[in-house]
């Protein structure tokens, strides 16, 4: 509702047709009253009893500001614009009061320029509803705020409500329009709208007091709780709309606030507590001499009821954990040593990990080096130019005419063999004595293949794969795989460089075989065939140990493996200290040793860490804390003490795709850490208990304190 009455020394009076139709003339079009040199005006922002509001951009800054036109009798109108100029003089350097910019006192209509509050009013704000609790507090704190400031100036407001105060752009409320605001030395009335408006306040011959902004307070902090003012209901409305004159509505407002008393709309709201309801009481309260003496009054019981609040949970506290710690020290006890334990583990852990991932790397990089030292030799041998020429002058010959040969050598000591199988015996030998001198495992076999794939020599004999046709196989074409037998590609090739082939089960031994193989070539620089030499991985590791117990034990503390990861989903395990020749020979016998090597694959869970631990570099370590043997799933003879629970290192064998695993028993690597916390469990419980007497103490020593300080 619009102000009632305005007037400076002799208190000018307007009349409800003379309000009405001042009320028609602002809103008349949307065409300013007048331009400003300097401003150009946007739109309307709204309309009061005496003036509007435009929004306007300052030509030479660009910011915006509002300007308030005072569009009616040219004395009235200096008057007023010079009264409310005065207020927001005084009130300048207040944060929380929008500051004049600007006054055009001759203009016609006369203005005055102020900040533009990007936000709008707090009454358009509510009619969205009410406001929480904590930010009514909030806002009201800061109208508090602008009050101090008004009054420290001797400016007293008289005319507070939500569409006089403003919201910034952080919803900081700024208290506005001191139209009917008075100096505190003023002797003249200053009526204020109703439901806002103390009771004293709507007496044509009263005095302005800092009260009725105290009561103004009181209820727009009622609004902002409930939403809507204080005392409003319909039937008011109909005996205050019933009133002929205003001197007849003054007096009704006066006896409906008088006879209602305070309001307790807010004290049945959730959340609102007893101390803001309080507040709000003594703001209402219809005597005056019963309010606050002023917005610094309300501002302190803010205060104290926010630090009281924020003493709250001390309080709680203060009366709960006494009797709360006593029953909750075995849990807090039991995890604080629980997770004092776990780090302990995790720590031993990771050495145990980085002990073992040293010697994962240590035995790639040797089984990587005698990798390449044994394709190295193949090289280096064919490099030999009588050999190049006499298997150059051999392979251009029938295959089976070189297996004949070959038989009959083999067979008969004392004939004469050819050149070419002179030349590779001796590369043979000279190589198996290289792998004794060096330490090296033996190798399993040699043998040279035609550019068909038919196996045309072979060290040692074998009549299982003389003359055979190998094709399919991997150390033959080089592409990564080994075919079906039946199913050879037509386009099959041998390889064009140095191979290591994927492991295999040997026809002749049965054994989980690695085959190294470079091309031959004639002096044309055609591939004419392929030589190799195959390695069982078992005795490409045996020279490093496999298997480690601790001294007087039963059960195997330390494994050293090898798994095939080339396609990085399935991870097979290639040779293990379980896979012996015994052990292979009794599962061909059986017939079982094609399933025996086709089941041991590593568990999934193990596979995503190993995938997601080389997910950018494949030449990444990878460290499981929880590895699963595959041997400990088989339910042969020997392998019960593969099961359980392993701490596993990994490290590539260069590009081969091959993983060196070391894994050792992980209760056996932690199960010192669980006896030194057994024992710390059982000496700490002292110091436990005495630690929780103190805590009580303290606990109420600080609630004490707090709470003698904020009462």
């Amino acid at each position: 509702m619009s102000p009632l009455v305005t007037g400076s020394n002799d208190t000018e009076i307007q009349s409800d047709d003379d309000r009405e139709r001042s009320r028609r003339l602002s809103l008349q079009g949307n065409t300013p009253p007048a331009e400003i040199e300097g401003y150009s005006i946007v739109r309307r922002l709204g309309t009061g009893a005496y003036g509007t509001v435009w929004l306007a951009r300052e030509d030479r800054t660009g910011r915006m500001v509002a300007v308030k036109f005072y569009p009616h009798q040219r004395g009235l109108n200096w008057s007023m614009l010079s009264r409310e100029v005065e207020k927001l003089a005084a009130v300048y350097t207040s944060h929380n009061i929008v500051r004049l910019l600007d006054v055009g006192w001759n203009a016609e209509p006369p203005y005055f320029v102020m900040e533009y509050v990007e936000n709008g009013s707090l009454g358009n704000f509510l009619t969205r509803g009410h406001l929480s609790v904590d930010d009514s507090v909030r806002i009201v704190r800061e109208i508090c705020n602008a009050l101090i400031d008004a009054h420290g100036a001797g400016v007293l407001h008289c005319d507070l409500k939500p569409d006089n105060v403003l919201l910034d752009g952080q919803m900081h409320a700024r208290l506005c329009d001191f139209g009917q605001a008075r100096m505190s030395h003023e002797q003249s009335p200053a009526l204020g709208t109703l439901y806002y408006m103390a009771p004293e306040q709507a007496d044509l011959d009263a005095l302005p007091d800092a009260k009725w902004d105290v009561y103004a307070v009181g209820a727009l902090f009622y609004h902002l709780l409930t939403g809507s003012p204080p005392h409003r209901t319909e039937a008011t409305q109909r005996q205050l709309e019933a009133a002929d004159t205003l001197d007849e509505r003054l007096k009704i407002y006066q006896r409906i606030i008088s006879s209602s008393g305070v309001p307790t709309g807010h004290r049945k709201l959730k959340g609102v507590d007893g101390r803001v309801a309080d507040i709000v009481d003594r703001c209402l309260n219809a005597v005056p001499s019963q309010r606050f003496p002023n917005a610094q009054g309300i501002r302190d019981a803010l205060d104290r009821r926010d630090r009281i609040k924020s003493l709250r949970p001390l309080l709680i506290m203060g009366m709960l954990a006494p009797i709360l710690l006593m029953g909750a020290m075995i849990p807090i006890f039991t995890k604080a040593v629980n997770d004092n334990l776990q780090s302990t583990l995790d720590e031993i852990t990771d050495r145990a990990l980085e002990s073992d991932a040293l010697s994962a790397r240590l035995q790639a990089a040797a089984l990587d080096h005698e990798l390449r030292d044994r394709l190295e030799e193949l090289e280096t041998i064919l490099t030999d130019r009588e050999l190049a020429d006499a298997l150059e002058a051999a392979l251009d010959r029938n295959s089976d005419t070189l297996v004949g040969e070959f038989y009959q050598h083999a067979h008969d000591e004392k004939a004469t063999p050819p050149r070419w199988l002179q030349l590779l015996d001796a590369a043979w030998a000279q190589c198996n004595a290289a792998n004794k001198k060096y330490n090296r495992g033996k190798d399993a076999s040699w043998f040279l293949t035609d550019r068909r794939g038919t196996q045309i020599w072979r060290r040692e004999f074998s009549d299982l794969t003389l003359g055979q046709n190998f094709s399919y196989r991997d150390y033959f074409h080089g592409r990564g795989e080994d075919y079906p037998p039946d199913g050879i590609p037509e386009n099959i090739a041998p390889l064009d460089k140095p191979n290591v082939c994927n492991a295999y089960k040997s026809t002749s031994t049965g054994m989980q075989t690695v085959a190294l193989s470079v091309p031959v070539r004639s002096s044309k620089g055609e591939v004419i065939g392929v030589l190799a030499r195959s390695v069982h991985l078992g005795a490409l590791q045996e020279r490093m140990g496999r298997l480690m117990k601790e001294p007087d034990a039963d059960s195997v503390e330390r494994v050293i493996a090898l798994v095939e990861a080339r396609d990085n989903t399935h991870y097979r395990l290639l040779d293990h200290p379980y896979l012996t020749e015994a052990v292979v020979a009794a599962a061909k016998e059986s017939n079982k040793d094609a399933e025996l090597f086709e089941t041991l694959f590593i568990d999934e869970s193990a596979v995503k860490a190993i995938q997601a631990s080389q997910a950018r570099d494949r030449s990444a370590e990878v460290r499981l804390k929880m590895y699963q043997d595959p041997i400990g799933r088989l339910s042969e003879q020997g392998t019960a003490v593969y099961q359980g629970v392993w701490l596993a290192a990994m490290a590539p064998v260069s590009d081969f795709g091959w993983l060196v695993v070391v894994q050792e028993r992980r209760e056996a690597a932690l199960s010192p850490v669980e006896d030194v916390a057994d024992r710390a469990k059982r000496q700490t419980w002292l110091s436990v208990l005495t630690t929780a007497l103190a805590f009580m103490a303290i606990i109420w020593s600080f609630v004490w304190r707090a709470y003698s300080r904020v009462s």
